[in-house]
């Protein structure tokens, strides 16, 4: 059987964490586009925690489902949670105003760049782990 990137735990935690920041952009921006909305309250995407991925982990060698075989038992095996159910919360930004909107546009655009950095980190991680695989497999560039 054939491995592929995403079996790979790096790249798929990274991929998971990237659909994360992905989906919590979406939110924001509908937070922004709702800011003057009467009765609309801020939302947020749960965050998911490392915590949340060891505890969907797959362990032990009889282990399926693309889970990595363990040869030792010192081995760690870890398998990132898969799909794209995150959970989003109420997250008012301001006590609600006159109309009942509880938007900060501040504080909407300050999540909007701290997302945007982390995606950007989380990009160039991704890519770094593909060129180093490149490297070690002979097709660096």
């Amino acid at each position: 059987m054939a491995a592929t990137l995403n079996d790979m735990p790096l790249l798929a935690m990274l991929k998971q964490r990237m659909s994360w920041l992905s989906a919590r952009q979406n939110v924001l921006a509908q937070n922004v586009a709702n800011a003057d909305t009467p009765g609309y309250s801020a939302r947020d995407l749960k965050p998911v925690s490392f915590d949340d991925i060891l505890k969907g982990a797959s362990g032990g060698p009889a282990a399926t489902g693309g889970a990595m075989r363990v040869t030792d038992p010192r081995h760690i095996t870890v398998t990132p949670q898969g799909g794209s159910d995150f959970t989003d919360f109420a997250s008012p930004d301001t006590e609600a105003n006159p109309t009942g909107n509880t938007v900060s546009l501040e504080n909407e655009m300050i999540r909007v760049s701290d997302t945007q950095a982390e995606y950007q980190a989380a990009s160039n991680l991704y890519a770094k782990a593909i060129d180093m695989m490149k490297t070690a497999i002979g097709h660096g560039g």
